[in-house]
């Protein structure tokens, strides 16, 4: 036998196995797409969504942030029960659920069953995500391919930005707000079948865990809480109770979570994740990262309508360039997870609070050139900081555990993305009912946090090792 011929076998199989591997993360990223557009296609027809079911700014502030906090708060039992009941079932399992949802939001004919819908929504999001980052992190454990496909999990985020954006812009202008919860819906659809044509069944952990009821119970109960009283803060008469009275009782409840986690038999979260300053850090600036950038999004939008004036076609164009630049930032996030953690994740969110700046000039000045080149800065400090925290976090626990270290960093993430929309879109209402000022004044706060933030990773950096 030849040379030649011997080797074009081996060649066939060596194309087929990357062929494979490569539908293998293009679906798990895909899955990514479907959760990121849940918030950024939204985002865009806020304002015609308030104009259509009669709701207020309160209103379509929890039309964001009631998605993002269930599904924040849900994410880490939806990553212990990935490890324990298998990845791939779990993730069929959200897929369905995210489906349902988006059906009960495009057919809703009150503000109340849209709100039902996105609870749904929420609760398959949270199932989806950890078990479809658990599959491709414990898919490439290490080196190169790993970097690559972490940074391919972050692109494919800012994809379902940029599509959210753009798409969501062009769909409500043309066809009203209910067609982007039909896009959803078909898109669901394509992963389910993506997802069983092309996702291995893995073995559930071998070692079985409890799904730590007290534990998910107060930690989703708190994190609603907190979020549901910071979003009425500016608005305390629209409440039967006091909101701040319903944020105290969700610290309270995250109190009870963290007590339950310290002295629990089997925790979400045991000792040792608790008490991992690798883990706690990356957490840590996954949450500032998603507080600062996602909130910005539905500042913009808001302030498209009130201050510049624009259509929501425009409004998703001038948005585009932040999903764009964090598309080119993951490209480069080899470069950042080369290097020790603590400079990409400081350096991206330092880049995030130029962004807050230019963006509180750009309401400033009514430009919305400046603020398209603003969001573009965004997207670059945004891609970054979410590369290197989510590799970080992930790395810190050991294969078993990669579910709940998912669902742990998607957590921060996204109960980042609740509580920033509820306290900036509260603190934009409370200077001036929404005004040019207004919305000044909360990007200025996000950028401080940003800023102060970025610095304190610094400051506290530990010596860690370069991969």
């Amino acid at each position: 036998m030849t040379a030649g011929g011997g080797g074009a076998p081996l060649t066939a199989h060596r194309a087929g196995r990357r062929e494979g591997t490569a539908l293998l993360v293009a679906t798990l990223c895909g899955a990514q797409v479907l959760e990121v557009l849940g918030v950024t296609v939204v985002i865009v027809a806020l304002p015609v969504i308030g104009a259509d079911l009669g709701l207020g700014e309160g209103g379509l502030a929890l039309v964001v942030s009631l998605y993002a906090v269930l599904y924040g708060s849900l994410l880490l039992a939806a990553g212990r029960l990935a490890d324990v009941v298998g990845r791939r079932t779990v993730l069929v399992v959200g897929l369905v659920a995210t489906g349902v949802g988006t059906l009960v939001c495009a057919t809703a004919p009150t503000g109340t069953v849209l709100l039902v819908g996105r609870a749904v929504q929420g609760l398959g999001g949270a199932l989806v995500t950890p078990a479809a980052l658990g599959l491709l992190t414990t898919s490439f454990p290490s080196g190169a391919p790993r970097r690559r496909a972490v940074s391919a999990w972050t692109a494919a985020a800012a994809g379902g930005g940029a599509l959210g954006y753009g798409a969501g812009g062009v769909l409500v202008d043309l066809l009203g707000w209910r067609a982007i919860f039909w896009l959803l819906t078909a898109l669901v659809v394509v992963l389910l079948g993506a997802t069983l044509r092309r996702v291995p069944v893995a073995p559930a952990a071998a070692v079985r865990r409890g799904l730590d009821p007290a534990g998910t119970a107060t930690a989703v109960a708190g994190l609603v809480l907190l979020v549901l009283g910071a979003g009425f803060v500016g608005d305390p008469g629209a409440t039967p109770v006091p909101p701040l009275a319903v944020v105290a009782t969700g610290v309270a409840l995250l109190g009870a979570f963290l007590l339950t986690q310290w002295h629990g038999r089997d925790p979400l979260l045991d000792r040792t994740a608790l008490t991992h300053r690798r883990f706690l850090r990356a957490n840590a600036v996954a949450f500032v990262n998603a507080a600062t950038t996602s909130s910005s999004g539905t500042l913009v939008a808001l302030a498209a309508v009130e201050v510049l004036g624009l259509r929501p076609l425009v409004t998703g164009l001038m948005l585009l360039p932040l999903s764009v630049m964090v598309v080119l930032g993951s490209a480069t996030g080899g470069f950042w997870l080369r290097r020790p953690e603590h400079v990409g994740m400081a350096a991206g969110l330092a880049v995030v609070a130029a962004a807050m700046t230019g963006m509180a000039l750009a309401v400033g000045a009514r430009s919305p050139l400046l603020m398209g080149v603003a969001a573009a800065v965004a997207g670059l400090g945004l891609s970054w900081a979410a590369v290197t925290s989510t590799d970080a976090a992930t790395a810190a626990l050991p294969a078993e555990r990669q579910g709940t270290a998912a669902g742990a960093v998607n957590t921060a993430a996204q109960i980042g993305t609740a509580l920033g929309i509820a306290v900036l879109v509260s603190v934009a209402g409370v200077v001036d009912d929404g005004g040019g000022p207004g919305f000044v004044v909360a990007f200025g706060v996000a950028a401080v946090v940003a800023g102060g933030a970025g610095a304190l990773v610094l400051a506290l950096r530990r010596p860690s090792r370069v991969r």
